[in-house]
């Protein structure tokens, strides 16, 4: 039953991943035009272009892994997908970091700030604790730490969404789809690096193929969301 669930939940993923990569690279395209970029000011717009490339490696890795790994039969543990998850999660992060300082600078709070560190630090710690005493052994590889560590502190960035909702005014509900995605993710990352250790797919593996699809199905939607937006003030 479970490996019947597990195809099918691998197929939803892939759909939706190239449906989320195909989004992006349409918003993509649209930032290039010069009557769309005069809705950002210089940091908004590398804050969004960084976001937008980073969701679209995401995707665009979550299909290259299932060609490789149920296409193309490919066994090794790193490949060509690693190359486009660990740039993307690079650029996401870059993004949050961003936007984070941005809302901070123009509407420090204090209280809000320590919230974020609070919330990061217990939510970084319970992940390293994770990896490190519970689910990594020997035979562990950088890419087993690598994507739990930096999809956590996303989401410690990206908690700045949350915090400062009523102040990004047209673009907040994109936003805070890409915050739930990195959430989904996130949690993906956790079970599916417990799924590969353990060499065993199981509940674990069921809830990692759920967050994945999530997040991606999540991203589509952002990707939607702020094309509409977009369009509607470029208006």
């Amino acid at each position: 039953m479970i490996g019947g669930l597990e195809n099918i939940l691998t197929m939803l993923i892939v759909i939706l991943a190239t449906l989320a990569a195909l989004a992006g690279i349409v918003v993509l395209e649209s930032f290039f035009r010069n009557k769309l970029k005069e809705l950002f000011s210089d940091v908004n717009y590398f804050i969004f272009f960084f976001l937008i490339i980073g969701y679209l490696l995401y995707s665009i890795g979550e299909v290259s892994f299932y060609l490789a790994r149920f296409i193309l039969k490919e066994a090794s543990s790193i490949g060509i997908s690693d190359v486009y998850w660990s740039g993307g999660a690079i650029f996401i992060l870059i993004s949050f970091i961003m936007l984070a300082f941005i809302l901070f600078k123009h509407n420090y709070n204090h209280a809000k700030f320590v919230t974020m560190m609070i919330i990061g630090g217990a939510l970084l710690g319970f992940v390293l604790y994770l990896l490190f005493g519970v689910t990594l052994g020997k035979e562990a590889h950088f890419f087993n730490y690598f994507y739990p560590i930096i999809s956590s502190l996303i989401v410690t960035f990206a908690l700045s969404v949350v915090l400062f909702s009523s102040d990004l005014e047209h673009f907040g509900t994109a936003l805070l789809f890409f915050f739930l995605a990195s959430c989904g993710i996130l949690l993906g990352d956790i079970f599916f690096t417990y799924t590969i250790t353990k060499g065993v797919y199981g509940l674990a593996g069921l809830i990692a193929d759920v967050s994945y699809l999530l997040g991606y199905g999540l991203s589509f939607v952002a990707f939607i969301t702020l094309r509409l937006r977009m369009r509607t003030l470029a208006i």
